[in-house]
């Protein structure tokens, strides 16, 4: 374990975090961007995260210029901060990418929104979930080209669930809408600190005010 970890970084005020990823389904690295990562990081700390992306701890100063670079070599800078992010599947090493339009429609209009807490939306472009979207606060699970809509997951420790099924069947132009619908809901009357697993516990009407 190296001396100056991600953790002990993370709690100097002259350090930020970026979280990096190859891309949205792309789950490669290029050795360039290797380089890249090892050089911004140079006076600071890579890790690999449980979402699959690389959290890095760059000194402020370097912050602007790293990201630059990360950027120029086609790396993902996942969004910080309280607000939506996309957790995509690999669409099996990109030989299924049917909901392609649909991860596009949702990078423009949903990555980055604003919420109360981080929101990890996890999306698997087949029934087979192999990268558990079901543990994600909100779950798309396309298949044939339509979703089941989970939501409220628990995702760590002994008490982890996996969320509950809010409607079947989302017919794909669809699905974008009521996922910016159940985000809104969310930040407009959740209480102080709510998470978004208890909100959805708390709120078993959901599943009808999203077939309206």
């Amino acid at each position: 374990m190296p001396k100056d970890t991600y953790a002990t970084l993370s709690q100097r005020d002259d350090y930020a975090y970026v979280s990096v990823a190859p891309g949205i389904i792309n789950k490669h690295f290029t050795g360039e961007q290797l380089l890249v990562l090892a050089q911004v990081t140079e006076n600071g700390a890579v890790k690999y995260s449980a979402s699959h992306t690389l959290l890095l701890s760059i000194p402020k100063h370097e912050l602007s210029q790293a990201v630059e670079q990360l950027t120029k070599v086609g790396l993902y800078v996942v969004p910080t901060g309280a607000c939506a992010v996309l957790k995509c599947c690999d669409f099996c090493d990109g030989e299924r990418l049917e909901a392609l339009p649909v991860v596009k429609q949702m990078l423009q209009s949903i990555e980055g929104m604003a919420a109360k807490k981080r929101l990890r939306i996890g999306f698997n472009a087949c029934a087979s979930a192999c990268y558990n979207a079901v543990y994600d606060d909100i779950a798309i699970i396309y298949h044939n080209g339509q979703a089941d809509l989970l939501a409220g997951a628990v995702q760590m420790g002994r008490h982890a669930k996996p969320g509950k099924l809010l409607i079947r069947k989302v017919p794909e132009f669809f699905i974008t809408q009521l996922v910016q619908k159940l985000i809104d809901r969310y930040s407009q009357e959740s209480h102080e600190k709510e998470t978004f697993a208890v909100y959805i516990k708390r709120h078993s009407e959901l599943s009808e005010w999203l077939e309206e």
